[in-house]
């Protein structure tokens, strides 16, 4: 971090009604690629070193619940336009010089390295403000950016007062800044409010404009930063630039995409070099996955952690953890709480709640495991059902180490299979079965010592 980066503080604004989303969420909660608007947007400020002043106002105020707690809050009440917005920012902050970073908490593409750019044009151009443009045609809302002969910014004009010459003006003001803070403080007082009532950010170039000030824009390449999220329609976009975005950064960090198009990933997603993710193949939340694993086709990871060398395929995790060389599916499901070892492999149609499996545990199809603890190297045959619920609670089922499970083996808990022990097909298990006794029936009992037999090592 730069010695700039030490005196940057960052005005999100985001008390915005978002009518237009239709929505009893406030706006800025919306997710895009799994995170909120302005999740986003607090990640590209920690980013470039700055530190954040968010502005709600009592309509966008659940938007506090995401916010860490040593992130100051201004309320803005009632929201009376972006001028009056900073002005209460800078009534949050005892910062009286460095660089104030101004952005908007629904503009999630915005990119830390075009705030980096917008602090250094403050230096490199001696100016007091630097604004974010871009070119998105000339039919659009946005304010036209107007430029004199050194190349600096002369006026803003609104689209509805500009004239034709004006409003042909393919450069456009997003709405992102960067000012010198001792400067702002003396500029935002100085705010009118127009017709309506509103303060506006825009009038900060007239007044630096009539000091002799020098106002800077930085002209993006990608228009797609400008973007702000005001309806449904805005989110989708937004939700597909981000998570096309994601996918690239990925396959240029080392992982495989097949058919990249066809698989979301979340920004919160963490994923190995040598990872393979095949088409269709969903990626949320909390995800991480370790090199040398394939994930799908068709598979869902939800806040799942997935070991080196794993194999997913057409399956659904939630909340589970894999260690190293493990594989499920087709058509598994782990829920949340699934814990599965080292080299557990699970087959289709299975699934798994809150129970744990042990090293080189095999649990090939059609098996439910529930609230149990499954020992090492242990055999679940197919069709297999823990019944852990009584009715009232979840009881606990215990499989030991090197056990052997029957096809069909339903096992009531709470109950205990001891090491080594095993059940028949068909068994009902409603009694602890000792170790190394191999237990029959409905209900089953324990009759003679069991060996389970071994696979030939030749």
């Amino acid at each position: 971090m730069t010695e700039g980066d030490q005196t940057s503080i960052a005005f999100v604004l985001a008390a915005g009604l978002g009518t237009r989303m239709r929505s009893r969420t406030c706006k800025v909660l919306h997710p895009v690629a799994g995170m909120p608007l302005l999740a986003h947007v607090l990640s590209t400020i920690a980013a470039v070193g700055a530190r954040p002043v968010v502005v709600l106002s009592p309509e966008s105020e659940p938007a506090r619940a995401i916010l860490p707690p040593d992130v100051p809050v201004a309320l803005q009440d009632p929201p009376r336009g972006t001028g009056d917005a900073v002005r209460v920012a800078l009534g949050a902050t005892d910062a009286r010089d460095g660089v104030a970073f101004i952005v908007y908490g629904d503009t999630p593409l915005v990119r830390p390295s075009t705030l980096e750019r917008l602090r250094a044009l403050l230096s490199e151009r001696g100016a007091v403000l630097a604004l974010l443009t871009g070119e998105v045609g000339a039919d659009n809302a946005y304010g036209r950016v107007v430029r004199d002969a050194r190349g600096d910014v002369d006026r803003v004009v609104e689209v509805r007062l500009a004239t034709a010459a004006e409003r042909g003006i393919p450069e456009s003001n997003f709405g992102g800044y960067a000012a010198d803070v001792a400067w702002l403080r003396t500029a935002v007082p100085r705010l009118r409010p127009n017709e309506t009532g509103e303060v506006f950010l825009t009038d900060l170039v007239g007044l630096a404009r009539e000091e002799g000030r020098t106002v800077a824009a930085h002209r993006v390449e990608d228009p797609s930063e400008g973007l702000g999220v005001n309806t449904r329609v805005d989110l989708a976009v937004a939700d597909g630039i981000m998570r096309r975005r994601i996918r690239e950064e990925h396959m240029l960090a080392g992982v495989t995409l097949v058919d990249p198009d066809s698989i979301s990933i979340d920004a919160g997603v963490r994923i190995a070099p040598d990872v393979t993710v095949e088409r269709g193949s969903v990626l949320e939340g909390r995800t991480a996955i370790g090199t040398g694993t394939r994930i799908g086709p068709y598979a869902i990871l939800r806040d799942t952690v997935v070991g080196e060398r794993c194999r997913i395929e057409q399956s659904t995790l939630e909340g589970a953890t894999l260690e190293d060389e493990v594989s499920v599916g087709p058509y598994s499901h782990l829920r949340p709480g699934a814990y599965l070892e080292r080299g557990v492999a699970m087959g289709n149609f299975g699934e798994v709640k809150a129970s744990r499996l042990g090293a080189g545990t095999k649990m090939h199809h059609f098996s439910y495991v529930g609230d149990a603890a499954v020992g090492k190297d242990v055999n679940i045959g197919a069709g297999t059902i823990t019944l852990n619920y009584d009715g009232v609670s979840k009881q606990r089922t215990e499989i030991g180490d090197d056990a052997f499970i029957g096809s069909g083996t339903l096992l009531r808990a709470p109950v205990k299979v001891g090491r080594g022990a095993a059940t028949g097909a068909g068994a009902l298990v409603t009694k602890d079965v000792p170790e190394g006794m191999l237990a029959v029936g409905m209900p089953a009992r324990a009759i003679k010592k069991y060996q389970r037999p071994r696979k030939d090592a030749g």
